[in-house]
């Protein structure tokens, strides 16, 4: 099986994600999933259980989120909650095909 590798002018313009931004595509990609198996909306709590992060860190990633529309936060029976909208969705599958 043949190796393809990127040339080295391609891997020097290459920057690695910073930690806020791994923590938004991981949001997404547990969005993603829970839509899949039929949760269209994830409470916040969940999430930050499931990422291990801070509720003020989770609120913070949520809103530059819902500021490009990719997710909805709104509050359901006294509790909020997140969705992908349909961009939020395109961008999920855009990424698990990538």
């Amino acid at each position: 099986m043949d190796h393809v590798s990127a040339p080295d002018d391609v891997l020097s313009d290459c920057i690695p994600l910073d930690r806020s931004t791994v923590l938004m595509l991981s949001i997404l990609e547990l969005l993603h999933a829970e839509h899949a198996q039929g949760r269209t909306q994830v409470s916040l709590a969940v999430i930050c259980k499931r990422l291990d992060i801070r509720m003020s860190t989770l609120q913070r990633l949520m809103t530059a989120l819902s500021e490009q529309a990719l997710v909805n936060v709104l509050t359901q029976k006294d509790r909020l909650v997140a969705s992908l909208t349909t961009s939020g969705e395109e961008i999920s599958l855009a990424l698990q095909a990538a």
